[in-house]
């Protein structure tokens, strides 16, 4: 649990807003977008090793970045950024780690009225 507070506390610390605004924004999209594919593979793909789940959960989180870029480079005065695309990869590849991280650690368990957070401790 310490250490899921100390990467939740990374993400506000004052360093990381001397980057662009945009670049925290592809960043942190695409950490959501890691997160939530990583956890579907998880849950729904059998038959997966941890490496193939991670792999493809940030190629699916990758999509959507790659898709605003291309619809940037062909928008009126709008260009393909390398920099934001370099932000969703590593927003990407941060969010299947961390869903695969989270997955095989923690689960949620819901019966009757009472849905309660077990884990491996």
């Amino acid at each position: 649990m310490q250490k899921l507070i100390f990467f939740v506390m990374l993400l506000f610390a004052t360093p990381s807003f001397g980057v662009e605004p945009d670049k925290v924004a592809h960043f942190g999209t695409s950490v959501g977008y890691g997160l939530v594919s990583g956890t579907i593979v998880y849950h729904n793909v059998e038959d997966m090793e941890p490496a193939d789940r991670m792999l493809t959960s940030f190629g699916l989180a990758m999509v959507p970045g790659l898709a605003v870029e291309i619809g940037d480079e062909f928008s009126k005065n709008g260009y393909f950024s390398w920099s934001d695309l370099a932000a969703d990869v590593l927003g990407a590849a941060t969010g299947s780690v961390a869903a695969e991280w989270i997955n095989r650690k923690f689960w949620i368990s819901a019966s009757g009225r009472r849905i309660s957070l077990v884990g491996k401790w």
